[in-house]
């Protein structure tokens, strides 16, 4: 079968210590009311302690794939590996603490299979596309610690 490879980093600064921002990022189960909705996420498993948990994203403008938490090293990173197909390969959260703010990373290294895909990887840049789609996770993300700490500025 023929494949594309897709790498990406895409990162934001959170005016926050990780011990703040750790338990939004941890809670899988969360994602749903905080990812942007043209994401389309689900969750169609919950693992014990989190690893095991899988996901289900049906991207407006793409195809529905799988991500399952394969290993948490807490409050540090979570590894996710892409399952079922379409996308195999790996996604990693990262937290870094930065004093009293936190760098919050995901890298993503996998290969989109199918010829569809191949085709469309030869007109535009996948990985620019799933960094489109990141950044707007991560804005969320940044956006739903500033609602639990007032006073902060989502423009920071």
């Amino acid at each position: 079968m023929v494949s594309t490879p897709i790498q990406a980093t895409d990162e934001i600064t959170i005016p926050g210590p990780v011990s703040e921002v750790w338990p939004v990022l941890a809670d899988v189960a969360g994602y749903p009311r905080w990812w942007p909705k043209s994401l389309g996420i689900r969750v169609v498993g919950a693992g014990m302690d989190l690893v095991g948990t899988e996901v289900e994203m049906r991207p407006s403008d793409g195809r529905p794939f799988r991500c399952r938490v394969e290993a948490v090293d807490r409050p540090s990173r979570i590894r996710m590996r892409y399952v079922g197909g379409l996308i195999e390969g790996v996604g990693e959260w990262r937290l870094e603490p930065l004093g009293q703010q936190t760098r919050v990373s995901y890298r993503l290294d996998a290969r989109a299979n199918g010829w569809l895909v191949f085709c469309l990887g030869k007109l535009m840049n996948l990985a620019a596309v799933h960094s489109r789609s990141m950044r707007e996770v991560l804005k969320s993300l940044r956006h739903v610690l500033d609602q639990k700490q007032p006073g902060t500025n989502v423009g920071q």
